[in-house]
Parts: structure tokens; sequence; C-alpha cells
């Protein structure tokens, strides 16, 4: 990667104009930086989009963080792009992480192009840090599904940045933070602040032998924090930075004298190339909560996406079977843009996901015989081709118990639908009643910028009310269709009531090979809701909707 000089602001306001290679991932124009304190730490590279340039260069300096090179990704097309930055920086050589400030990340974004640069530089072991406006929760979920850190300021940024920089690159999944300080009190608040963060925390409590405490096994990271000042601090950080030299365990030091100039800090630990060090106990411990989220990331398992070519034959001559789009009409609103429940069930079943037993009948005396041949109770919906959903049309009728009721509402459900200005059903769904289990949703979205993408929530049909939803863009494997699980706010909800999570994690990625099969014909697609029953009783989909591309 070339390197110029540092460039002062109106320098670089004319450099971002000049014309870049064709092949810009390899031609990404950068600045030279030399930092000398830590000298032979891991550098960071810095990536900026706006006009905030100055202030992370200005908080590395006051931070004692060096930086091998910074480049400025502007808005239009002369320039390299965002992608194009990462992707080249995660080649280059003294770079061991990447620190971004981003501007309207979602503004003329490359989603797909924007995925591999971020895998290709953690693939690289130069993990990607950013600080972002302007994100969406497609955004949120693509940064995440990479193994990109997101940060809130600057100064989390630097020291999220130098950290994972500066830490080796484990060769297992690291051991729990071990927590400990100076002082009983500091210790027991970082503690506190790392389980909140929902890391595994070894409180040590007051440990001055700092010695012992890097060489003690079973940690995967040390964070200690010095409260002392003057002698006894410098003592301190003197014993940490030859600790560091000889333990295996990466140690990050809070430095929290309110004297940011002392011997201690500036001139002991910042120039240690083992130690990352901080002021504050949030940044440190939001710099630990990047290296685990890194390394989980890196020791995940990937599994190949289940490819049954036979699934996406059927799906698609569900789609342009009898019952594809337009063949029913609402009255004077012309074709649907929907399928009927009956052919998404039939979808559903392509795909191995389960459904209720059920017949699709045109008459009250087919409709009786079904429901003896199921056994009652059990539920009875009208199929409409365009009803997104015959539960919010007021079409489904629970809790059967006669064939008296079936007939009745047989009759009441053909009647409803014709109110409500349906010309021709395919029929009535006879359905057996599901009972127990926790109700969530599993759907998919179309992203313009990524492509299809897979959301899962709790809460049946008002689980994105609720707003309690995870995504993630296909394709991607069951690590990360249980993290989508792990990311939900109400999974206490499944795992108390002994939910087959399990069951559920597979679903989605059943969900996830027909985002990939059907993307360019499907508009949007839910599964609301999905019944999960407990463990090892598997997922049901009590209720599904389906929406087409018209072309």
């Amino acid at each position: 990667m070339p390197a110029t000089s540092v460039m002062t602001t109106e320098q670089t306001a004319v450099s971002r104009h000049r014309p870049v290679s064709e092949d810009r991932r390899h031609h990404v124009p950068t600045r030279s930086l030399n930092a000398e304190p830590a000298a032979g730490a891991p550098a960071i590279a810095l990536i900026t989009t706006g006009a905030h340039t100055g202030c992370p260069l200005v908080t590395a300096d006051e931070l004692g963080v060096p930086v091998a090179g910074w480049t400025y990704c502007g808005p239009g097309e002369d320039g390299p792009t965002f992608a194009d930055a990462v992707e080249a920086f995660a080649q280059a050589d003294g770079v061991g992480a990447i620190a971004a400030c981003v501007d309207a990340i979602g503004t003329d974004l490359d989603g797909r192009a924007l995925m591999r640069a971020a895998e290709a530089a953690s693939g690289a072991g130069r993990p990607l840090v950013v600080l972002a406006t302007g994100a969406d929760r497609v955004i949120d979920a693509v940064l995440r599904q990479a193994g990109v850190v997101r940060v809130e300021g600057f100064d989390q940024l630097l020291d999220c940045a130098a950290t994972l920089a500066r830490f080796p690159r484990p060769t297992q999944r690291p051991g729990p933070v071990r927590i400990a300080a100076d002082s009983g009190g500091a210790a027991t608040l970082l503690a506190d602040l790392a389980r909140r963060a929902g890391l595994e925390v070894e409180d040590a409590g007051h440990a001055p032998d700092v010695t012992e405490l890097a060489a003690r096994p079973g940690a995967g990271l040390l964070l200690y924090a010095v409260t002392e000042t003057g002698s006894s601090g410098e003592w301190t950080a003197a014993a940490l930075v030859e600790a560091a030299r000889e333990s295996t365990t990466p140690i990050g030091v809070v430095w929290c004298s309110s004297g940011g100039t002392e011997t201690g800090y500036r001139l002991i630990l910042q120039r240690s190339p083992e130690i990352a060090t901080f002021r504050t106990l949030t940044n440190a411990v939001a710099a630990a909560k990047a290296y685990y989220d890194h390394c989980d990331h890196r020791f995940r398992i990937p599994s190949l996406v289940e490819d049954n070519a036979m699934a996406g034959v059927k799906a698609r001559q569900i789609l342009t079977s009898g019952g594809a789009p337009g063949t029913t009409r609402k009255r004077d609103t012309g074709p649907s843009k929907g399928l009927s429940e009956s052919q998404t069930h039939q979808l559903l079943r392509a795909y191995g996901i389960r459904t209720p037993r059920e017949q699709l009948v045109t008459s009250a005396a087919w409709a009786v015989r079904a429901a003896a041949t199921i056994g009652y109770p059990v539920v009875m919906k009208a199929s409409v081709a365009g009803l997104p959903s015959a539960s919010a049309a007021g079409l489904t009728r629970t809790t059967i118990t006669s064939a008296s009721q079936v007939r009745e509402n047989f009759k009441d459900l053909m009647d409803s639908a014709g109110r409500q200005g349906y010309g021709t059903l395919d029929g009535v769904l006879i359905g057996q009643q599901i009972t127990g289990g926790v109700d969530t949703m599993v759907g998919i979205r179309r992203d313009d910028r990524f492509g299809p993408a897979v959301v899962v929530g709790v809460g049946g049909a008002y689980a994105e009310t609720l707003g309690d939803v995870s995504i993630r863009v296909a394709p991607f494997d069951a690590h990360q269709a249980h993290r989508m699980l792990d990311e939900l706010h109400c999974l206490p909800l499944l795992t108390t009531a002994g939910a087959d999570l399990e069951a559920l994690a597979d679903t989605i990625l059943r969900v996830q090979r027909m985002a990939l099969d059907l993307g360019d014909v499907l508009e949007g697609f839910d599964i609301a809701p999905l019944r999960v029953l407990g463990r090892g009783g598997g997922t049901v989909a009590l209720d599904a909707s389906a929406r087409l591309i018209v072309h």
C-alpha cells in the first residue's frame, strides 16, 4: 500500500478529488502517520468519511495510539469507497486493527462489497471497529454478522481498536476476564460493569501482586485498575509492564488517577507495546467486550447452508401453479400479490417446515369429515390468494369442537370473505389446533443494498411492533442463527418455558434457504406465529403469508 506524508486539511480536501486507479481496491491513497508512544506496538489504520477527521487523530495522539495510515473516503464516485479502504488496510503491513468514522453509513452503500471487505479484514486478523451514523436495523445486523465492532465515541473507537491491535490472536477460545485492582472498591465496580456487559468474570478483587496475577492460568484477559498515585502507582505500572512481557495473558490497565500526565501513565504504561491502557472503566470494559466478541467470531464453526435443490424446484412449482398471484382478485383492486394460506403452507412444507395437520375443503360436508379425521378441537381459516393474514382479516375461527360448529363456521367464513370483497376463495382450511409453546415469528425482508434478510422475534405477529427482533443477511450459518436468538431481549420467555431452541434455529436456517432460492420473486414472507414447543417438540407454523414481486 503506498504511503505519503501527513497532509493538512486543505491538502486533503484537494486530494480527495484526485482520480484513483480503476482497480480501486488496491489503490487507496493513505497518509502515513508516525506515533512514537508504545514503539513496536501494532498500529491501527484510520478511515474517515466526514468532516470530523481531526478529532480521532488528536484523540489517538492523546491516548498514545500509534496510527500506521489514514485515508479519507468522501462522497462521490471519484475516490475509493469505504469498502475499498477497509479491504486495502486489511492487506497492509503493520496494521493490527482498522478504526473507521463513518457518516451516513447507509447512503449510497454497496452492501455486499462492505460485507466482503469486513470479512476480509476479520479473516486477515485485522478487526474492524466502526463509529457510524445513519445506520438502520439491517446495517446493524450486517456489521454484527461480519464481526465488526460498533462503538459510541471517538475515545472508545481508539481504545477498542488499539486493544484489538495489541492483543495477540488466541489459538483457542479465551477463558473468563480476570478483574483485579489495587483497591477492593475499584475491582468490585469494574467486575460489575464487566458482568453487565455480558462477560464471564473471574473476580480477583484486591490483588497487589500483579506478577502472580498475570502468571496464574485460566483467564483469557486480565483487566487491572490502578487507583494509587505518585510513586506507588508508578511502581504498580512498572510491575504490570514487566508482567505483560512474561505473561501469555493479555493485560489491560485502567489508570484511574486524576493526573493523566503522571509518569506511571505517560512514560510507563503508554510506552508498553504489550499493554492496552485506558482512562475509564467503561472504555476498558467496552474494549474487553470487543476482544471477546472478535474471538467468538474468529472461532465460530461455519456450517454450510443446506442446499436442497428439490425444495427450490417444488417452491417454484407452487408459485407458478393454479394459485399464482393474480388468479384471485379482490373486487375493483386488480391482481393480488400474495399467496393463499393453503399455498403458503405448501411452500413451508417444501422446505421441511412443519405446519398443523390440515385439509383444504370446499363444502360444509367435506369440512365436517376433515375435522373428524384431524381430531377436535380444530381451527378454521379462509384461504384466499392475496390475503396477507386470515387472522388479521378476521377470517379465522379457533377451538371448534363439534360438527355443528364446523358447518356454522364454514358458512360464516365464506360469507365474511364475500363481504370483505373477495370474489373467489380457494376454500377453507381445517387444521389441527396446537396448544402449549411460545409464539415467535420468522420472516424474510428484501433489502436493496444487501439482498434477502431473515428476521426473528418473540411475540408472534406483534414481534416487530414490539421492536424485539434480530436480523441476518443471507447466507449465514447455524452459529449466526443461534446468535440471532441470543440477541433477543425476550429470550428468557423461551428459555424459562423450556422451548426447543435448536428447532427454532433450524427453522431460521430453512427460511434462509427459501430466501436464497426465491429472493428474485419474494418481496416478503412471514411465519407469525411460529409456535415453539417444549424441548424436543420442534416448531409449528400456525400462520404464514407470502408477498410476491409483481413484474
